[in-house]
């Protein structure tokens, strides 16, 4: 794919006018969250570079970043290719969100800014306005969002590398869409937007149900 039809693909992408490097990075992404690039595919820089129509330095500074929050696994001079999604990996993951996003919501209840608040309220009324709207794809950009409007950066910074691997896993299976669903996005978005502290019920249990189809039936891992 070119860069335009990638971008028209994901429109979002186009909001507003980024560094290359950083379109670079948002599209790729994009890519592997939708499952275009798949897991297991073998990604090469001259490819990339000639879809994408740029040189090769964003290409590579956009794959060292998705290997840093574990979508793409790198061996120099042998391979780079799309992690496999990885269960008890996984459930890592979303046992730590479960401990932090809830937190970070508690936090921030009633903290917002007015643009983040007013974003927030933008994303829900496409989510509910359009059907054909992805609900991952607001799932996406209202975590964004609303770590980008909250104080405690730190906290923010160790979500964002986490949530990567998340949204890939909600997008790609049926269990994950399932826990994710369009009313449950909607539900989650609206409350934070309007300061309402069951964003932090609907989200302790959207990652609850995650957990429990992660969960060997020996409990372990």
């Amino acid at each position: 794919m070119t860069l335009e039809e990638l971008r028209a693909r994901f429109p979002s992408l186009a909001a507003d006018r980024r560094l290359l490097r950083n379109d670079v990075y948002a599209i790729l992404l994009a890519g592997i969250v939708a499952g275009d690039l798949a897991p297991g595919e073998r990604l090469k820089d001259a490819e990339l570079t000639e879809a994408l129509r740029v040189s090769r330095t964003p290409v590579r500074e956009a794959i060292s970043r998705l290997a840093q929050v574990g979508l793409i696994r790198t061996a120099p001079n042998r391979y780079t290719l799309v992690a496999p999604m990885d269960d008890v990996e996984t459930r890592r993951v979303i046992g730590v969100l479960g401990l932090l996003l809830p937190e970070a919501i508690r936090r921030s209840i009633g903290d917002l800014d007015v643009d983040t608040e007013l974003e927030l309220t933008v994303i829900a009324e496409r989510l509910e306005r359009e059907p054909a709207s992805s609900p991952i794809d607001a799932l996406q950009r209202t975590t964004s969002a609303f770590l980008g409007g909250i104080r405690d950066t730190v906290l923010a910074e160790t979500i964002e590398t986490l949530l990567p691997r998340f949204v890939r896993y909600v997008a790609l299976s049926d269990v994950g869409a399932a826990a994710a669903s369009r009313d449950r996005v909607l539900a989650l978005t609206r409350a934070l937007a309007a300061s309402d502290g069951a964003a932090v019920e609907v989200m302790e249990q959207m990652l609850g149900d995650l957990a429990k189809t992660l969960t060997p039936s020996g409990g372990a891992g």
